[in-house]
């Protein structure tokens, strides 16, 4: 006797899938469980190694090339898809992330970094989320989605505060999503990733900015991909409006971020 995870005949949008990434781990663990993907990105090279490895596994997979950056180009990725590919059934929502120039006090950080945080952690996903959950009402389908947010967004970033309030607002809205569309049949929950051992931050990783003592931490990107997984399928039908911390325990022991204080390292 076993449990499974079925998400066959469903077709789930996944929204950010690098390879080496959370969304290229989820995009695999779906198509094990039975669905097919519609992969999206900005580069389609990222998104053909994605769906490269989706049917080595017997699945199917779509291709969309999106610059979530763009307005436009967000809202248009609804209608693209209902036109090229037909109804979903789920968003996974896992695009964003911290840019490498934007680690900056507050008060240092610029309008335009500013903005380009907020729109690709957090403004991007009301558009796509918004479009479905639209359809679905009108032509009477449920949906599920699952939005990434970030331990960031549970006490404070230091020094991305944009990404850490990005994040939070990514929770918050979640909620209400949950709140206005469960008569509908949409659930909603958000997934929180503390440090994710994807490939970019395996290049980032330094001395300097590795905390001595939270090496165990790391999260790898298929522990996530497990839970969005989950989240996506019919086991999880009791559950809306939630937020899942998939961290290892990383957010016990300093959700806030640790680093020298700017006296320290002479900045003023």
């Amino acid at each position: 006797m076993s449990l499974a995870v079925d998400l066959g005949g469903k077709t789930i949008l996944v929204c950010g899938v690098s390879k080496g990434g959370i969304g290229g781990a989820t995009c695999r663990q779906l198509a094990r469980a039975g669905a097919t993907i519609v992969a999206l990105d900005y580069d389609k090279a990222l998104i053909d190694e994605t769906i490269a490895e989706v049917e080595a596994l017997g699945g199917t997979a779509h291709s969309l090339v999106t610059d979530l950056y763009d307005v436009a180009q967000c809202e248009a990725v609804i209608p693209t898809i209902l036109e090229r590919f037909g109804d979903i059934d789920g968003i996974a929502n896992v695009a964003g992330g911290t840019r490498a120039d934007e680690w900056m006090p507050l008060d240092e950080t610029t309008t335009e970094s500013f903005n380009k945080s907020i729109q690709l952690n957090f403004a991007w996903l009301f558009y796509v989320c918004r479009d479905a959950a639209r359809r679905w009402i009108d032509s009477g389908r449920s949906g599920a989605i699952v939005n990434v947010s970030s331990v960031s967004s549970l006490a404070s970033a230091p020094w991305h505060g944009p990404y850490g309030a990005a994040k939070s607002a990514i929770t918050a809205l979640t909620r209400t999503m949950a709140n206005e569309w469960h008569e509908f049949g949409i659930r909603a929950n958000t997934v929180l990733p503390g440090a994710v051992l994807t490939e970019r931050v395996r290049s980032r990783m330094t001395p300097d900015n590795v905390v001595e003592g939270s090496e165990p931490n790391f999260t790898m990107p298929e522990e996530l991909a497990n839970a969005i997984t989950f989240l996506m399928c019919d086991l999880a039908s009791g559950i809306s409006g939630q937020a899942l911390t998939v961290d290892r325990s990383l957010s016990t022991k300093f959700c806030a971020g640790a680093r020298r204080s700017r006296k320290d390292m002479g900045e003023r």
